[in-house]
């Protein structure tokens, strides 16, 4: 166990970050979306770009094919990684891969024109998936440029393939194209920009359910006081009469002095073979694959039972959080070791791993069943160490103040 904890720290050494909000997914599936776009349509229009080959001079039409082929499929490839890398970089390769592919034809061109070909440039059907992907990667402004410049170079091309010259009749279809491409490249807009909005937001709502749950808690603890002092103090205030005292008051009111103290004092003790023994009753109903270990340094050790219950569940909120996220596969080993006031307990699996600086808000498991439940623990602490393809390990902590 202490060798893998060892590895396992090593490797998070080295972690970078894995995309964890819903904007980061949006981007892997859009890019993956965007790059094959492209292929597909790089396959549907290859029959198109050898019957015109005779067009351009031979090695345009291979060139081409490789400048858009090649960014599209290493675009795709990264959002298959754990950890997609270089995406905006891949993106604008693409953007750029067409827009070259399209100006090279122009030196490449052998000046015989064909009017018969509709498509002289295999290129002219899809101008405008690039710019998609620029969207969503945020970059607005590059993305309208690259539309506009792509489409017309692209239609300009085509036209001089066929006549020989432009007309600006037919280039009003580039106004057109592009306008109809600017429609789609909107709604991309608003939907990323929606997206971005929501993960903004989550923090705060997280923020508003801690503040309501303590809400709720001093309210609660305030009803409790203000019942025991109606039920016990100010009963026996009004019971008091002039004249001899009355043994029957004094009773009564010894008896709300001993409820005023069980109110007070501190809650019952747990001994540490029942802490062990409910930490590992709450690892074998989560994870049925987890193994669990324990080692009790001090036997006369008793522990708090709002101590006991909050390692139990944020111990709990681990191990659940093994066999949701960490991989089918991935091993998962628990550790306690409890002592003269303290107590540890460690949860280790080798799984795909996260960055928990830049957890996904919306992981209340995190937020607030370990790392708030701990914090809110007096003497209690929560450690999350992990990085993406290496692996997570959570350690929560108590030691009496």
């Amino acid at each position: 166990m202490a060798e893998l904890i060892d590895r396992l720290r090593r490797d998070l050494g080295r972690g970078i970050r894995d995309d964890v909000s819903d904007l980061d997914r949006q981007k892997r599936i859009g890019c993956r979306f965007v790059g094959s776009g492209l292929l597909a349509f790089c396959a549907v229009m290859f029959p198109v770009a050898i019957a015109r080959a005779d067009l351009a001079a031979a090695w345009w039409t291979p060139v081409s094919l490789v400048l858009v082929v090649l960014p599209a499929t290493l675009l795709v490839a990264s959002t298959f990684l754990t950890v997609p890398r270089s995406l905006l970089t891949l993106v604008c390769a693409c953007a750029l891969g067409y827009l070259v592919a399209t100006l090279l034809w122009f030196p490449a061109w052998l000046g015989a024109p064909d009017e018969s070909a509709r498509w002289a440039v295999w290129l002219l059907q899809f101008p405008s998936v690039p710019s998609f992907g620029l969207v969503i990667m945020l970059r607005t402004g590059l993305a309208v440029t690259n539309l506009v410049v792509a489409t017309f170079a692209v239609h300009a091309a085509n036209q001089i393939a066929r006549y020989g010259e432009l007309r600006p009749v037919e280039l009003l279809s580039v106004p057109l194209s592009a306008a109809l491409a600017g429609v789609f490249l909107a709604v991309a807009l608003a939907a990323v920009r929606n997206v971005r909005a929501l993960d903004a937001r989550h923090p705060a709502v997280l923020a508003m359910t801690a503040r309501a749950a303590a809400g709720a808690a001093q309210e609660a603890e305030r009803s409790r006081f203000a019942a025991l002092i109606h039920d016990h103090v100010i009963a026996t205030l009004l019971a008091v009469r002039e004249g001899p005292p009355d043994p029957r008051l004094a009773e009564q009111a010894a008896s709300a002095l001993d409820e005023l103290d069980r109110s007070t004092v501190a809650p019952s003790e747990v001994t540490a073979r029942t802490f062990a023994s409910r930490i590992e009753g709450a690892v074998a109903s989560t994870n049925e694959l987890a193994s669990c270990a324990h080692m009790i340094s001090s036997p006369a050790a008793s522990y708090p039972t709002q101590v006991v219950e909050d390692m139990v569940d944020s111990v709990a909120e681990a191990t659940r959080n093994c066999v949701r996220h960490a991989g089918p596969d991935s091993r998962c080993e628990v550790t306690a070791e409890f002592g003269d006031g303290f107590a540890r307990v460690t949860v280790v699996d080798a799984g795909v791993g996260f960055d928990p600086a830049v957890v996904d808000p919306r992981r209340f498991g995190i937020a607030v069943g370990i790392r708030a439940r701990m914090a809110g623990l007096p003497g209690g602490s929560a450690e999350i160490e992990s990085a993406p393809g290496h692996g997570t390990i959570v350690t929560v902590e108590w030691r009496r103040q």
